[in-house]
């Protein structure tokens, strides 16, 4: 049976990440798969890696693009039409009304749908957000089944026409995957980036991490904004603790981020370092693990982190909250907050042992909650039901 994943961007997000695990761990003897996939990311050389096919197509792009996004629609309506195939599993918005679209017309036997997030509850105008939530229902309506990642995304269309039962929730998983103790993560870190290691000199230091795309939806200028409260609080107290925010990912943002660490003269305290392959693997060098994003579908870093055993503060949006539960896996704040942010890693700076309860009991709920397997089975079985 061959299944076609389709996805807009290449670069390596969650979206991506799980096209990756159900591409390279669905029974090569039962399906096979292949990738479509615009751009010339990581993605690419990762699944070509594992023997996947890929059908890259340079015209398909997240931004708006008349004349591309023709071009891209009818590359698109070619290969679908040579590959034929009995599932067309779709994903990210764009890709997602072009999919459908085209699934439908050359007579796909089977079009899926995931849900990774809606783009109407990003900061656009409000008649953007209408006219895309609309574009949304069309692909659920289009398509024979939609998957989403978490009971916040299908409630999105709860009693829109047509939607009833054609929405299942499948929850994003991890497999487990090894890191550096600690220390080994934090003298990695140092080697790597000498300023980090001046930073972390100081006794009092206290390392606060998030890895992201350096994208506005990820509310990373609030999180300097909190780091700026708490470095202030802690400049003239010899009680408090030495804060240092390390940031892992690139994108859009890098530029405002880095005028606002020159304004708020926070240069000695704060570090974009990139993109850093595999950054899982460093999340236990953090003290406290921060995500204070505006909006979130299930985030895959939160179940990385958990299962790296870290504390975590992140905003209560989307899906995260069916990750973590406040105050007894980590603390959840309200977005777009700079002082819940600073409040919350304050406390966990100064309650350390209620920190590492917390942070044990995320792993155990991740380990057991959100498992590749569980993921990859509760999918085939969707491939298998028939399309109504």
């Amino acid at each position: 049976m061959k299944i076609v994943y389709l996805i807009t961007k290449s670069n390596w997000g969650g979206a991506q990440k799980y096209v990756y695990e159900l591409a390279t761990n669905i029974s090569r003897t039962q399906f096979e798969p292949r990738v479509i996939v615009g751009g010339n990311g990581p993605l690419i050389e990762r699944l070509e890696s594992e023997s996947i096919k890929v059908i890259p197509i340079d015209n398909l792009g997240r931004d708006v693009d008349t004349r591309k996004d023709f071009d891209a629609f009818k590359e698109l309506w070619s290969i679908i039409r040579r590959e034929r195939p009995d599932i067309l599993h779709i994903n990210s918005s764009k890709a997602g009304i072009m999919g459908a679209l085209i699934g439908r017309m050359t007579g796909v036997p089977k079009i899926i749908f995931t849900a990774h997030g809606w783009a109407f509850n990003e900061d656009r105008p409000i008649q953007q957000k209408i006219i895309i939530k609309i574009l949304h229902w069309i692909t659920i309506l289009l398509c024979h089944q939609t998957i989403a990642v978490s009971h916040n995304i299908a409630s999105a269309f709860h009693g829109w026409p047509g939607t009833a039962g054609k929405i299942t929730v499948i929850y994003n998983g991890i497999k487990p995957g090894t890191g550096y103790a600690k220390n080994g993560a934090r003298v990695a870190l140092c080697n790597m980036f000498p300023e980090l290691k001046k930073a972390l000199e100081n006794k009092r230091s206290y390392l606060i991490g998030t890895v992201a795309e350096l994208h506005p939806i990820k509310n990373l200028d609030g999180a300097l904004e909190a780091l700026r409260e708490l470095v202030l609080e802690s400049k003239n107290n010899p009680q408090k603790p030495y804060y240092v925010y390390l940031i892992m990912g690139e994108g859009s943002e890098r530029a405002h981020l880095e005028s606002l660490v020159e304004k708020y003269e926070l240069k000695e305290h704060i570090f974009l370092v990139g993109h850093i392959p595999e950054a899982y693997q460093y999340i236990k060098a953090f003290d406290v693990f921060l995500l204070p994003s505006k909006s979130e579908a299930l985030a895959y870093v939160l179940l990385e982190a958990g299962y790296q055993e870290a504390s975590v503060v992140s905003t209560a949006v989307g899906g995260i909250p069916e990750i973590i539960e406040d105050m007894k896996s980590g603390i959840l704040i309200q977005p777009r907050k700079s002082t819940e942010i600073a409040h919350a890693l304050s406390f966990y700076a100064e309650h350390p042992d209620i920190a590492r309860q917390h942070a044990r009991n995320l792993h155990e709920s991740v380990k057991n909650k959100f498992t590749l397997e569980k993921m990859v089975a509760e999918t085939v079985k969707v491939y298998e039901t028939k399309a109504s």
